[in-house]
Order: C-alpha cells, then structure tokens, then sequence
C-alpha cells in the first residue's frame, strides 16, 4: 500500500497514474474535440481587414464574467505582399529579411455573447481611410503591435489592470523590436507601460515570436511560454550542402546544431520583469518525427495539473497541428496519448477553411455543459505564401501570396473534463485508487456508460478490504451517463 494522498476538494485526472493503485482491463483513451460546424467563427469582412494572421500567439479569446461577453483579441498583418515579393532575400535565415518592414501589424478587438455569433465594434483608437475600426492596438503614435498574448488577469486588483498583454513592439526612431507590456479595464482601450520588459535584468533579451503567458493561482505568479529568438541558429559555419529554403539544416545528433523549435519558460511577479528564458520541452529526435518542431504551447491548470495544448510545425509538409502535454510541476513535461494529434488540419477536404494548420494559443473556456476550445485554421501552408515567391517555390501560394487563402477562428468542443478516460470493454474492468483523504464526504464521478454497461464503487481501508456498509454490493448500481 502506498503513501496516503491528500487531495482536499481537487479533481483528479487520469492523464497519468499518479492517483492509481491498481487496475485490470481498463484502458486508457484522449478524446479529441468535436467542431462546431464547418465554417469558422471569425474570418475577414471588415474593408480595413487586411491579412487576418490567426496563428498561434497572434489571438486570445476569454469569457468576461463581469460584462457576460467573450471578447477576442487578433492579429492584422497588413502585409504589403507585392512590395515585398520584388525584394531580393537570402531565405537561410529563420526571419526572411525585411518582412517585417512590409508589415502595418495591428491588434483588433470583437466581442460576442454566445462566443458562436461575433460582433467587431468600432472603437476611438485608429481610423482607416476615414472611418472608425476595431483596431485596438497599434497605430502611428504606439507603434506596430506583433505577436501579441493577452490575459485576463482574475487576480488582479487594479481594476484598470485588469487585462494585460505583452507583444512584439516596433516604434520609429528604435534600431529593433521589443517586448512592451500594455493594461486595459475592459480589453478594448489601452495604455502602454512606458519600461520595456525585462528578461534577467535586462531588456536587451528578447522572445520569439511566440509568447502565451498565464497566471498560477496557487502561487500569484505570471508565467510565460515563449520561444527565444535565437533557438534556431548555431554556431560555425555550414560545411554540408544546403538548399535555399527557409530554415537552417537540422543536425539530429549535435545539440547545438539541433536547429529546431523548442518551448522556453519565464515567470514573473510583476508582469514586467521576467526571468531568463529557460528551455523546457524539445523535439525527442526519435519519438517525434524528423523535422517536427514545437511551435507553441498553452498551459491551463485542471485539478492539481497543468496541462497544455503542444502545437506542432511539420516543416516538410508545412502544415500545423496540436497535441496535449501535461505536468505536475509546470516545468517537466509528458505527452498524453501516445503524441496523437488533438487537433488535426483537414488536409484531405480541399473547401476545408482549416486545411493546413489547426493550433490553439489560449486556454479553452470551461462551462459547465462543455470545455469550448477556440483554434486557429488556415487553409494556405504556413510559410509557402509568405517566402515561396523569393525561393522560386512552383506553388500557387507562392505567386499568389495572401490571396491564396485566410486564416479565421473556429471552435471544437469537448464533454466537461473529456480529454482524458478510462474505459473497460467486454470484461469488468477495476481500478483501485491509491489512499486518498479528502475534506469532502461526497465522491463525483463523470461517467459515460455504454450499452449494457454499469458503474459502481466501493470503500476499501487500508489494507484493501471493503468497508462494511460502503461494500460495492451495498452501492446503488449507475447505468446511465453524467458528468457529475
């Protein structure tokens, strides 16, 4: 018998086998989300909507409590494609010269009831060709917004705090980008922190372009999943041949030239100064495949768990999809589901508005009759648009850039605390938890019982015989399909 556990009032998941004693014919299934219809929720429509970039880190979607909306945050690249397309780029880097001087990044703000039907209001902050827009962040005075991630920050008690986002911010007369940090009361209008973010000290240091931030009830602390702007590159030079593609060649076996996408973890208690960047997931060279690489990740707390939505670049196919990881620390990581996808691209629908990528860079929405996950979906590939004109790539996306496709925000939903079951089959399946003490005099279960299927339970003491009055002959047999 093992050491007691002592779980107060916290739900516990089976992601792992850390609550389990033992168990016969069980097994154990991830339950992908179901989409809600086949249109996304929030696509381009607007006249000053240009590029819609919803990848991952480029939106937000929250529930506000305190005004009963769901109010969504997204990315505008304002790419100037045909400027950009007649100039000449050496495309080995990972950022292709210059992109980024065609951009008019800006962040755009809608809002919605029912989190299905979306409204784009038109704010005081930035006009376009005479008219007012959702642009809520990123203008002539402010700078270009990029990469931004926003948070609803329940703990805060400044109530002009009360949202806060961190982004990539270019201003006239700075030689390079930086981290700025911005406050709202409402998520619609914002002030910008006059200090840049500080990464160790110094604000020299910088993120990728992927930055997800949370906050950890249990300790107040800000946390945030980025990647560093220097994880894919290495030093020395080439001495292999090379192709003009996007990206550095991979070398497999040396963990300095393993030039691949990796998660990288800082915290804060102030939301403006950060710790150093310190790695924490990376591509297994044997588990994962050759060239896949972890573009991002969104952490969420379930129970005494985190547990995070993985999304993953196939450099190849230049697709995106997403798995879940969990944690019991928030730093050390295991994949659930032997790696399978959670989210998946349609790649085999060619109407599909979510062809090639699927990736989610916010927590779902819990509810209490469903877990809401909010996805970005493309239907152009994830760079080919971009670059492929340069390259000489003898794609459609590669002459027609932008026009090629869209990216919008579309939703999957699950059953209330269905990413993880344990299921039994012909036989009785039994499971025996592990000695657990509680606060509580009641046992929940979310249960789903199939044809001919029945639940029970029983109390067992310490040396794992029934206890009299509590034995599973005494229990009142379930038969039908609750999650409480």
């Amino acid at each position: 018998m093992q050491d007691v556990l002592f779980i107060g009032q916290t739900p516990q998941y089976f992601f792992d086998n850390h609550v389990i004693e033992m168990f016969n014919f069980v097994t154990r299934t991830m339950h992908t989300p179901k989409p809600y219809g086949s249109n996304a929720l929030i696509k381009k429509d607007k006249p000053w909507e240009d590029v819609l970039y919803f990848r991952t880190n480029t939106w937000n979607v929250y529930w506000d409590d305190q005004e009963n909306l769901f109010k969504c945050w997204y990315e505008d690249l304002g790419f100037d494609f045909d400027a950009f397309a007649g100039r000449k780029s050496d495309t080995h880097g990972l950022e292709a010269p210059g992109f980024h001087a065609f951009c008019d990044n800006r962040y755009l703000y809608a809002e919605s009831k029912d989190g299905i039907h979306w409204e784009k209001p038109e704010l005081d902050y930035r006009e376009m060709d005479g008219r007012k827009t959702n642009i809520c962040l990123g203008n002539e005075r402010d700078g270009k917004a990029h990469s931004a991630t926003f948070l609803l920050d329940e703990q805060e008690e400044d109530a002009s705090k009360r949202f806060k986002v961190i982004f990539w911010n270019e201003r006239k007369g700075y030689p390079k980008a930086i981290n700025k940090v911005g406050y709202s009361p409402d998520g619609r209008t914002w002030t910008l922190c006059d200090e840049p973010v500080f990464f160790g000290g110094n604000s020299e240091i910088g993120t990728g372009d992927v930055i997800i931030v949370n906050r950890n009830r249990e300790t107040g602390e800000y946390t945030l999943d980025t990647r560093i702007s220097h994880m894919c590159e290495y030093p020395g030079g080439r001495s292999n041949p090379d192709v003009s593609g996007w990206g550095l060649p991979i070398y497999p076996n040396e963990p300095t030239r393993n030039a691949k996408r990796r998660i990288y973890h800082a915290y804060s208690k102030d939301f403006l100064h950060w710790t150093v960047p310190q790695q924490i997931l990376t591509p297994d060279p044997l588990e994962d495949n050759l060239d896949e690489e972890y573009y991002g990740m969104a952490r969420f707390r379930m129970g005494d768990l985190w547990v995070a939505i993985l999304n993953k670049f196939q450099r190849t196919a230049n697709t995106v999809s997403a798995s879940l990881v969990y944690s019991r620390d928030g730093l050390n990581w295991n994949h659930a589901g032997q790696r399978q996808d959670i989210l998946s691209p349609n790649i085999d629908d060619p109407n599909a508005w979510d062809r090639y990528m699927a990736e989610v860079c916010c927590q779902p929405v819990f509810l209490d009759d469903e877990i809401r996950l909010y996805y970005a979906g493309s239907n152009f590939h994830h760079d080919w648009w971009m670059f492929g004109i340069q390259e000489g790539l003898d794609h459609p996306e590669a002459e027609l850039g932008p026009k090629s496709g869209e990216s919008a925000l579309g939703l999957a939903t699950l059953r209330p605390d269905g990413f993880i079951s344990l299921d039994t089959g012909l036989r009785d399946g039994i499971l025996i938890t592990r000695p657990v003490v509680s606060e509580g005099r009641e046992l929940k279960v979310n249960v789903k019982c199939g044809p001919k299927g029945y639940f029970q339970v029983a109390l067992l003491d310490r040396q794992g015989n029934e206890i009299p009055g509590h034995e599973k002959s005494a229990c009142d047999t379930f038969t039908g399909d609750s999650t409480k």
